[in-house]
């Protein structure tokens, strides 16, 4: 499989945050929505496409680790709980201690009117009724990483399918223009450094259970209330997933770790749980 990374530039404001499962979700549903048939019998394949989630640029989220493992004093404890990203190259370098503190987002919230075009008012019954949404915005470039089988994609084909969805808009609220982005591929990215080390480090939400290869895993978990809005069935089971930023220590070298699952109620509704990894260096 082949490695891309993209340079994002955020056009709106966003709703849902871009994680790697959910951008999966969206490129997957364009694809049925073209006709396409490439991530067909994906429960029973090799992956064929995985994202991560948006990142700042030239930095990856704290391994999710206790603070021991991080070798800072007692007395600077409080203050580096709030750092949540590191650089690329001090991850891989082992250098856990130079974590930051990067403001990737800002959220606010906004007022806005639902307007019922039959009564022209906001409320069925005429009354004034604005409502609040949390705007996500940009105040840092943010990269996306992008793992793929080169069978099934090309640069070119994977480059101007995100590019549509850009103009399209991701997530919640689409619709009204929100979720919108540019891409640009960032030819300087060759690729992580070959480290040889047993630890990595997951880029996107995963699903971990029965993975035979995971020797140990420092994780956060969180639930994924999911719908699909192409079937009969408007919901999904809610799961269980591990969140962006586990550590796992590998018995052998992998790209990407993870499974798929099926967690549709009555039709087939696939969630993807894979998820790229960092390889880095762990010492003690």
């Amino acid at each position: 499989m082949k490695l891309l990374r993209y340079k994002i530039t955020p056009t709106s404001s966003f709703v849902s945050f871009p994680k790697g499962d959910m951008l999966f979700g969206q490129f997957a549903s364009m694809l049925f929505l073209k006709g396409d048939d490439t991530l067909k019998n994906y429960l029973t394949t090799e992956p064929k496409i995985i994202f991560s989630d948006f990142l700042p640029r030239g930095y990856v989220m704290k391994p999710t680790l206790p603070l021991s493992f991080f070798g800072v004093n007692d007395s600077v404890k409080k203050e580096f709980r709030k750092k949540q990203f590191i650089s690329l190259e001090n991850l891989q370098k082992g250098k856990l201690q130079e974590c930051e503190e990067v403001t990737l987002t800002q959220v606010k919230t906004a007022i806005r009117n639902a307007i019922n075009r039959k009564t022209f008012s906001t409320d069925d019954s005429g009354v004034f009724s604005p409502y609040g949404i949390e705007e996500i915005n940009f105040l840092k470039e943010p990269t996306l990483y992008v793992l793929y089988d080169e069978d099934s994609f090309s640069s070119q084909k994977l480059t101007s399918l995100l590019q549509e969805m850009g103009r399209v808009g991701f997530g919640k609220k689409s619709s009204i223009g929100k979720g919108q982005f540019r891409v640009e591929l960032d030819e300087n990215f060759k690729g992580f450094e070959n480290i040889s080390s047993s630890y990595y480090l997951t880029l996107s939400p995963t699903l971990l259970n029965g993975q035979k290869n995971i020797e140990k895993v420092y994780y956060e978990i969180f639930n994924r209330f999911g719908k699909h809005s192409n079937s009969n069935n408007a919901f999904k089971k809610p799961l269980l997933m591990v969140q962006s930023g586990a550590v796992v220590k590998l018995k052998k070298q992998q790209e990407y770790i993870g499974k798929p699952i099926n967690n549709g109620y009555k039709e087939l509704s696939f969630v993807q749980g894979y998820s790229i990894v960092v390889p880095f260096e762990m010492e003690g």
